[in-house]
Parts: structure tokens; C-alpha cells; sequence
């Protein structure tokens, strides 16, 4: 097996437990979902980069309306196909492995959360978003900022991130209008790398405790209250 091979392993051990793969919290899920109610009842959602597809779940649950989660993990696409069923979900929301990058259907309500490596960089990633977002719809967009300033070796393994200030302004350069703009909280953070570590750390191997140490330095010594994670409700300017 390849360093890579065990990235892999070890990143979908990581999520497969994880009801959503980044910090976010059941009472900030709730907040979104509703900030997130269509304009109208046969509005129709979009997710580019789904993942396990709950966040669209929930959307649709909740709103009574249709949807397309995009993602190119099988393994995630099962888990998301699985999750409809389970809720009778599958005759309204349809998951496709298919490149985010080539989707061009407009939908009411567009979602992107912590994918828009999917096109390269965030300014990307919104103009994309924005081409694909009905002129009454709504967009969820979630991606990393610092916080605070990073040393190197923060910025070795995050790059050149945004803080929340200049990334709303990103997203009103690409078109949009900022209706809500927040970060995750501590709480949320904490919750969400411990748990992810944990994922590992069921692989029961000692590379696999190796890793999550690794990570476990990485945050608590390192990106801990410098990189947070940015939650930004848009709307078509």
C-alpha cells in the first residue's frame, strides 16, 4: 500500500462516522437549513461536492423539495444514496458521480461546503457557483480562513487562506450579495477534529495511530484558533 493508499484509508475511516465531514454543529445545521428555505415550494437544491449528502437530506426534508447532490466518492455516494432511502428521500433527490466542475442545471438552492478545491480557489469556485444559481436562489458556501495570523508551518499545510472579511468580499466580487456571514465556533472544532481522529483510530493499526497523533499535534500544537471555517448565505446581486 502507497502513502497515499493510506491517506485515503485513513481520511475515509475518518468521515465514516462523521455526520458531517468539517466542524459543524447540530444547532448551526439547524440555523442554515432554514436560512436556507426556498422562495418557493418547487424550488429544487443543489450540492457540488456532496459528500455523504446530509446536509442536502436535511434541506430537502425539511423544505419539502427536490435535489441533486454532485461528488465523485463512491464510497460517500453510497453512504448518500443509502441515507435517502432510509428517510424516502429517493425519488426526490437524485446523487450523481460526476465532475461539480461540468454541472450546469440552475437550482434554487445551491450548496458548497468545504469543496471549492473542487475548481481550484474560492474566487473560482463562487463565480462557478454563481452561473449555476437561480436569480431568486440561494447559496450556502463554507470554506477555510485564518483567524489569525499562521506560521509556517500552518501555512505550509493550508496555503494562502482568506479571512472572513476578504473571502465576503470574494463572494460580492463574483456577484453575490453577503446575507449571513459566521465562522465555526471552538466548540465546533474541537468536537469535529476529536472525532475525526477517532475515525483513525478505529483502523487499529499503528500507522494509523501514528496518524492521528500526527493530526492531534497539528491542531492542538499548531491551526488551533488560527484556521477557522467560514459559513457565507448568499444571494444574487
Amino acid at each position: 500500500m502507497t502513502q497515499d493508499d493510506d491517506l485515503r484509508t485513513y481520511g475515509d475511516a475518518a468521515a465514516a462516522d462523521l455526520t458531517f465531514n468539517c466542524p459543524l454543529g447540530e444547532a448551526r445545521a439547524a440555523d442554515l437549513v432554514e436560512r436556507l428555505a426556498p422562495p418557493a415550494p418547487d424550488g429544487r437544491a443543489l450540492d457540488l461536492g456532496c459528500g455523504s449528502g446530509e446536509l442536502l437530506l436535511r434541506l430537502c426534508e425539511r423544505h419539502g423539495t427536490s435535489g441533486d447532490g454532485v461528488d465523485q466518492h463512491q464510497g460517500d455516494l453510497a453512504r448518500a444514496r443509502r441515507g435517502a432511502r432510509e428517510r424516502g428521500l429517493a425519488g426526490r433527490v437524485t446523487f450523481h458521480e460526476t465532475d461539480a466542475t461540468a454541472w450546469e442545471r440552475p437550482a434554487t438552492t445551491v450548496v458548497n461546503v468545504g469543496a471549492a478545491h473542487i475548481w481550484g480557489d474560492a474566487a473560482t469556485a463562487l463565480a462557478a457557483l454563481r452561473d449555476v444559481t437561480a436569480p431568486a436562489g440561494t447559496v450556502l458556501f463554507a470554506d477555510g480562513v485564518y483567524e489569525a495570523s499562521p506560521g509556517a508551518e500552518v501555512r505550509e499545510i493550508f496555503g494562502d487562506l482568506p479571512d472572513l472579511a476578504t473571502l465576503a468580499r470574494t463572494a460580492t466580487d463574483a456577484g453575490f450579495r453577503v446575507r449571513h456571514a459566521a465562522t465555526s465556533t471552538q466548540s465546533e472544532w474541537d468536537d469535529f477534529e476529536s472525532a475525526w481522529r477517532a475515525g483513525v483510530e478505529r483502523v487499529g493499526t499503528p500507522g494509523a495511530r501514528r496518524f492521528a497523533d500526527e493530526r492531534r499535534e497539528e491542531y492542538l500544537g499548531g491551526y488551533r484558533d488560527v484556521v477557522g471555517f467560514a459559513w457565507l448565505v448568499l444571494t444574487p446581486a
